[in-house]
């Protein structure tokens, strides 16, 4: 069995959480079209309320090898693991930073006015 993720889409509160530990209370669910076949459409979604509000979801693929029996549970249990560790890399890339550029390595940005600050 290959997994493909093909789509991914994060919807996330405005604010980010101060605590350095952040609980999410997830609640989730998969859905499967064309499972008498061997490639097996997937959505899964993820969604969280209490603490940080979001929603994510991820649209892909299985393939199954010749012969291969479809197994739900294991498969579900399988896309959620790697949707949740991507779900905590679009959490990590997606949080409030600040960088302090320096005029000299952006000077060619088209504007002198170009504030020195980018906020994220």
């Amino acid at each position: 069995m290959k997994i493909y993720m093909q789509k991914i889409g994060l919807i996330r509160d405005d604010t980010n959480p101060k605590n350095t530990n952040l609980k999410l209370d997830l609640d989730w669910f998969v859905e499967y079209t064309n499972t008498n076949q061997d490639k097996i459409n997937f959505n899964i979604v993820l969604k969280s309320s209490k603490n940080f509000d979001l929603n994510f979801k991820v649209e892909g693929i299985i393939t199954l090898d010749l012969f291969e029996e479809f197994i739900q549970d294991e498969a579900s249990q399988i896309i959620f693991c790697h949707a949740c560790n991507v779900l905590m890399d679009m959490i990590s890339i997606t949080r409030e930073s600040t960088h302090i550029l320096s005029k000299k390595e952006y000077s060619n940005l088209g504007s002198e006015n170009t504030s020195n600050t980018i906020y994220n």
